[in-house]
């Protein structure tokens, strides 16, 4: 799961709700300098992001919590990649499996020829 910069996420609302930065500190029982510190924070305290929620009625506890629905779709294609991999290594395995019975059919062909040849030079004695 991505990291999160938790006061960009507040300043995004905030900036959507069209409040006044006085009204939006006095509701958190605030100044506005502290407003615009959390805007820049990476971490907030549970509690203040729980009465920042409240103030621009929006959940921000949700970026925190990975949806089952994103968990799936990157477990399906981590499994696409690791089945196309796997396909990939199969299909080598076979190309080695012919080539290697190719090389045991000249082998014994070879063999064949041997004794052949030994039986034709016991022959010729």
């Amino acid at each position: 799961m991505a990291t999160i910069e938790i006061g960009e996420k507040i300043k995004e609302v905030f900036d959507n709700r069209h409040m006044k930065l006085t009204d939006f500190a006095d509701e958190l029982g605030t100044v506005r300098q502290n407003v615009y510190r959390i805007f820049k924070k990476r971490h907030v305290d549970t509690g203040l992001l729980l009465k920042i929620s409240q103030v621009l009625d929006h959940n921000f506890f949700q970026y925190y919590v990975s949806s089952p629905v994103q968990e799936e779709g990157e477990a399906i294609k981590q499994l696409k990649t690791e089945t196309s991999d796997f396909q990939k290594q199969l299909e080598l395995s076979r190309k080695e499996i012919d080539y290697l019975r190719r090389i045991i059919k000249l082998m014994e062909e070879k063999a064949e020829l041997v004794q052949q040849l030994g039986k034709d030079s016991m022959m010729l004695q």
